[in-house]
């Protein structure tokens, strides 16, 4: 063990006992006056934060500060017979994405003996809201996140389950706003790395075909416009599409189709998922070209971007 491993393990743990002194919802010290106390550096308060919160000791509230959460903490919520239980938040579980990650989640939870409810949110706030609140009455004693997308963002429910002392992670995606855990894809660099190999087999007039507008396509996108930048190619608007809906019933195919009918066409498309390689491939069946090859890359997920050969 390093020593700002150790030194990071010490401030936690002192701070944890400063924190049973406080009363539920009392405002601790700020991270400058706990960096001054512990004579820590301010990234080791930050780590050590940010852990407490995920574990559920603390909660934050933006602009506001870090507050002590309820007395009940992470390990002592069970259900009736005395069982754990998590909560899983995902979109669609029909949806290609999401059964590996409720497997894995299944398979922790199995080895853990604790109970899994999964909640399908439709990607919808209200829905989110809903299976949150829910979720918080019941005493379950955590909760993984696919965040919602559609609808009025609400950051109520993450604020009650703070205030709860329920600990969750974000997963897929995270919420702007809200100071949590998450595991999530490196969008930009995967948006990076897909252009970037397509520059590479010489292609130059590269498409950009993706689901609407919302944090993860948005940081492919940046991705794909620093790789084209970055090899002096233009970045030309008519070749970058977000689709209209997040509706899956044809995704990728409409835009594709409109794209690769122009005289002008693009000799590469970047896809923001398979569903859309998919919707690109059969556009491209239909009016008479030839796909070359499709390359699946890793980056943290599987992206798949296709070649479109004349």
């Amino acid at each position: 063990m390093n020593i700002n491993t150790l030194r990071y393990i010490q401030v936690k743990e002192q701070l944890m006992a400063h924190i049973a002194s406080l009363k539920p919802h009392e405002r601790s010290p700020s991270r400058t006056a706990l960096s001054a106390t512990y004579q820590a550096a301010r990234t080791t308060i930050e780590r050590a934060i940010s852990e407490l919160i995920g574990e559920g000791s603390l909660y934050a509230r933006d602009g506001s500060g870090t507050y002590v959460s309820e007395s009940i903490r992470p390990g002592k919520r069970h259900n009736e017979k005395g069982t754990a239980t998590w909560g899983l938040l995902i979109p669609d579980i029909q949806h290609y994405i999401y059964p590996g990650i409720v497997r894995g989640v299944s398979d922790v939870a199995s080895d853990q003996d604790v109970n899994l409810l999964i909640c399908n949110t439709d990607n919808r706030y209200d829905k989110q809201t809903r299976h949150i609140n829910k979720l918080i009455g019941s005493g379950v004693q955590g909760l993984i996140i696919v965040p919602a997308i559609h609808g009025t963002v609400d950051l109520e429910p993450f604020y009650k389950l703070k205030e709860a002392g329920v600990p969750f992670v974000f997963c897929h995606r995270m919420v702007e706003g809200i100071e949590a855990p998450r595991v999530i894809s490196n969008n930009f660099y995967a948006g990076y790395l897909g252009t970037k190999h397509l520059i590479a087999a010489g292609y130059t007039k590269i498409a950009f075909l993706s689901r609407p507008v919302y944090s993860a396509s948005s940081e492919r996108y940046q991705g794909y416009i620093c790789a084209l930048t970055e090899a002096n190619l233009p970045v030309r608007q008519d070749f970058v599409i977000f689709e209209p809906t997040f509706e899956t019933e044809g995704e990728g195919y409409g835009g594709a189709l409109r794209s690769l009918q122009r005289e002008d066409r693009p000799d590469g498309i970047f896809c923001f998922n398979d569903g859309i390689a998919k919707g690109a491939f059969n556009a491209a069946e239909n009016i008479g070209l030839r796909v070359g090859r499709t390359w699946a890359w890793s980056a943290a997920t599987i992206r798949i971007f296709v070649k479109c050969c004349r």
